[in-house]
């Protein structure tokens, strides 16, 4: 074989071989859950659970003969927290839910044990725009008419059940609302949430609480409002969606006695432990 040729075999295992090095580095990673844990494109190869199922929901329920469908509680977490928060969220107040509760997070995430819902094309990247908004999407489109309320949380908060019961029992879910604690940023960065002097937006820590009827109006539009982000801030831009296709804005104040959340940032006029 004349040296040329060797020379450019020669090459070409080289490359090939430094690709499959590089090809598994980024595919085959260390896992806390396996060993081996494989590459985004898996996920496409994964059956997603049955909607129903996953929440313990049957065909047969609906608003009108159960008692456990008031309330839909969407959590966003990510992969790396599903064996400590999650699994503290789930053995905690998810059990005294007057409704149901999944966990959202990016499309490889696995736990078994645990109700959750693997968004596809979403990763745990931060802020999390893509998941909040897509999550929504998904409740609007497997549970908009099995729920009165749907709550947005995050894996960080504790919920008394009995108290958000009797909170949203006293408010009447076919109406947009909007409900959490209000906040138009300080005043140093108002401008850059490019928010106008009568708008707001619920702030995510403590939760956000949405009745069936905006989500009816909003939920179709998630993809208009994820291509038109303003900023970074997935609460603010929630907000901003909601203003515009459902019409309502954060509800400002509420009955102070009345506090089924509690967070360990921020507290709400609506929030609290005890």
């Amino acid at each position: 074989m004349p040296r040329r040729n060797k020379w450019m075999h020669l090459v070409a295992g080289v490359i090939a071989g430094v690709t499959l090095g590089v090809f598994l580095k980024l595919c085959l990673r260390p896992s806390s859950r396996t060993s081996i844990e494989t590459c985004p494109e898996a996920a496409k190869l994964y059956a997603p659970p049955d909607p129903l199922a996953v929440i313990g929901l049957t065909a047969e329920e609906t608003i009108q003969n159960s008692n456990r469908t008031l309330v839909f509680v969407g959590v966003m977490t990510a992969e790396q927290y599903l064996n400590t928060r999650a699994k503290a969220v789930y053995d905690t107040w998810a059990q005294d839910l007057p409704g149901r509760l999944a966990f959202f997070s990016s499309e490889v995430s696995r736990a078994p044990g645990l109700p959750l819902i693997p968004l596809r094309y979403v990763d745990d990247s931060y802020p999390p725009q893509k998941k909040s908004f897509l999550m929504l999407l998904y409740m609007y489109e497997n549970y908009g008419e099995r729920f009165e309320w749907f709550m947005r949380a995050d894996d960080d908060v504790y919920v008394r059940g009995d108290k958000l019961e009797e909170f949203l029992r006293s408010v009447d879910s076919r109406k947009p609302q909007f409900i959490g604690q209000a906040g138009r940023g300080t005043t140093a960065e108002r401008d850059a949430l490019a928010l106008d002097y009568n708008e707001n937006f619920c702030m995510g820590g403590p939760g956000v609480l949405i009745s069936r009827e905006t989500l009816r109006r909003v939920a179709p539009h998630v993809k208009y409002c994820l291509k038109h982000l303003y900023t970074t801030h997935e609460d603010v831009e929630l907000g901003r969606c909601v203003a515009k296709f459902a019409g309502v804005s954060c509800t400002w104040s509420y009955d102070p006695h009345l506090r089924p959340i509690y967070n360990f940032r921020l507290r709400a006029p609506w929030v609290g432990c005890c």
